[in-house]
């Protein structure tokens, strides 16, 4: 019943019915309908389906944890056993003392539940490293897209591109190419003027509080001009 339960899970993943790593409602529901099938004196429903497959891939996760990346040790598929020799077997109950139970057991549908639950298990050091790749990859875009929007800034002081009036490209992908820019252009207009605001803004502090210096400062800092907006 496990082998037809797995298989079935299987199939629906297959056929699309999985998301995001969880399986469909309709999938449960045609898991139970398939092994139903198969076994009618059992009486299945989705609750029970559910509980029985969680308690499978708990014990499965705990073998394939330990065993994914050791060296020295191989997968046979006529024993449906893990096999290594003495050696190996010592160094590694020694470590992870769990894995003592299955050096002479056979791990049922193991190659099926690889398939269901092998790609999404990672080490805490794996994830760790996924992390850092996004952060590198983020930075990437990040620098890309500041080298981007330079060279529109300097496309657009050569009057290489315009904000309005463009001539039309021949073909599909130039109009892409020229709405992309056109947008980049836009975004970038809008946050310089936001900038000259805020600097504006900032100047007019500035000077006020030159006026409004105590009495007791000295005639350099009384005389002491705003600051700039090429400081700002």
């Amino acid at each position: 019943m496990d082998r037809a339960l797995i298989n079935a899970f299987v199939h629906q993943q297959d056929i699309g019915n999985r998301v995001n790593g969880s399986f469909t409602s309709k999938a449960h529901e045609n898991v139970v309908n398939g092994v139903s099938e198969k076994f009618p004196d059992v009486k299945l429903d989705k609750e029970k389906v559910k509980n029985r497959i969680k308690y499978i891939k708990k014990g499965f996760t705990a073998c394939y944890d330990v065993f994914k990346n050791i060296s020295g040790i191989t997968w046979k598929e006529d024993l449906s056993m893990w096999q290594a020799a003495p050696d190996v077997w010592d160094d590694l109950i020694k470590k992870h003392p769990q894995v003592a139970a299955w050096r002479n057991k056979p791990i049922p549908n193991y190659n099926s539940l690889c398939l269901l639950y092998g790609s999404d298990r990672a080490t805490l050091e794996e994830a760790e490293t996924a992390r850092e790749m996004r952060e590198r990859i983020r930075g990437e875009q990040e620098e890309a897209r500041a080298n981007t929007i330079e060279e529109i800034d300097h496309m657009v002081l050569n009057d290489e591109i315009r904000l309005e009036g463009y001539d039309t490209p021949p073909n599909a992908e130039g109009r892409k190419r020229a709405k992309r820019k056109i947008a980049l252009v836009e975004e970038v207009t809008s946050v310089k003027k936001s900038f000259q605001i805020a600097a504006d803004a900032i100047a007019k502090v500035a000077a006020e509080m030159v006026k409004i210096q105590p009495a007791t400062d000295t005639v350099k800092s009384q005389e002491k001009s705003p600051v700039s907006k090429t400081e700002i």
